[in-house]
């Protein structure tokens, strides 16, 4: 018996042949009734994974100290979050804000999923009821050249994304078929792949290898271009895990990056547990700043978390804080899982996007290795 979501999948197969892998998994993810995104707990221990807002109120608090320094520089500055999850995010920097006197006028969330937008309206009104009069709602298109911060937070590594293989020296992109089961079709794509490699300088390796599966995310170039319409000035935080281009087409990652996680664990078989369990891959920030180069915005930091966070004062907040010893010792694990490298602290990293804004930033003033994008 076919779930709800693999009829609709099999149905939309059959009406329009073979679909891309990207349309396979936009499907899962959020279709509007029975994609992941929209069923289920998803988020903390009952759900599937733990988000850094989530962990710890510490992530956003810090992140909230750059929009304290975007203050000097920009009159009114507001806040814009780029999928939001459960709101854990809005939540801690808000209260921070509060706290430091530093308000937004307005912190816009861009959410597409229904079920999380009310679990995020939940949260806010349980957590800070005082401030959910600044927090609205929007689409992209109702966001024109604001001034201030956008935050995506685990956000980008789950666009849906094509996945291609390498062998006998050409290119194939995958396909998803229906013959009673799902069926993956590879098809040749040579032409068009060594085109966008030969652009992003990689094609030479690329071309070196056989029996090799990857990612490219072509979604990126839609939300780039929709950042770029958004903001007039200011900064572009994104947050998630990744790496650059070498690292991204590592000889020994001929599996590519693609993985499913249900219940805390995961899997690389997208194919299983269909619309039950988050799919992403890895985010490939050598890609990301491309495109925002083409734009012609600033890549002003890339960084791992664990810097970034640093630089933006987390020790500092965390101090600044007043735990009783038993919350200080759940607080300071809280701590170490964001920052330590065998934790969130290395494989998560920062990408830090500016625009019309010159002005130093806390988060790129140390550590900064943006050279190796």
């Amino acid at each position: 018996m076919k779930s709800e979501i693999e009829l609709v999948i099999s149905e939309r197969i059959s009406k329009n042949g073979i679909i891309s892998f990207s349309e396979y998994m936009e499907i899962l993810l959020f279709h509007n009734l029975y994609g992941y995104y929209n069923t289920g707990d998803i988020f903390g221990r009952k759900g599937d994974f733990i988000t850094s807002p989530i962990t710890s109120s510490l992530f956003g608090a810090s992140i909230a100290n750059e929009f304290i320094n975007l203050r000097n520089a920009i009159t009114e500055p507001e806040i814009l979050e780029i999928g939001a999850g459960d709101g854990s995010l809005v939540i801690s920097i808000m209260e921070h804000l509060s706290k430091k006197k530093a308000l937004p006028k307005t912190f816009y969330i861009i959410e597409t999923s229904e079920k999380l937008i009310q679990s995020q309206r939940i949260n806010i009104m349980k957590k800070i009821p005082e401030l959910s009069d600044i927090v609205k709602w929007v689409k992209c298109e109702e966001i024109t050249e604001i001034n201030g911060l956008i935050v995506c937070n685990e956000f980008f590594d789950v666009l849906p994304t094509e996945r291609f293989k390498i062998a006998n020296d050409k290119f194939f992109q995958l396909f998803v078929g229906y013959q009673g089961d799902f069926t993956m079709q590879w098809v040749d794509k040579t032409k068009k792949f060594r085109n966008i490699f030969k652009n992003l300088q990689c094609y030479d390796t690329l071309s070196n290898y056989d029996n090799y599966e990857s990612e490219i995310n072509f979604n990126y170039e839609t939300w780039v271009n929709n950042i770029n319409k958004m903001l007039n000035m200011g900064v572009v935080f994104i947050v998630d895990y990744g790496y650059n281009m070498k690292e991204y087409f590592l000889p020994d990652r001929k599996s590519g990056t693609l993985v499913c996680i249900h219940n805390h664990e995961a899997n690389f078989d997208p194919f299983q547990n269909i619309g039950l369990q988050d799919v992403s891959s890895f985010v490939n920030f050598s890609y990301l700043a491309y495109i925002f180069k083409k734009l012609k915005l600033e890549v002003s930091g890339y960084l791992e978390q664990s810097k970034f966070l640093i630089n933006l004062g987390i020790l500092d907040v965390f101090e600044e804080r007043a735990f009783s010893d038993e919350e200080k010792v759940i607080e300071i694990n809280k701590l170490k899982n964001l920052i330590l490298s065998n934790a969130m602290g290395d494989i998560f990293k920062a990408l830090i996007i500016t625009k019309n804004y010159s002005n130093p930033l806390l988060a790129s003033k140390n550590f900064n290795r943006k050279d190796i994008l």
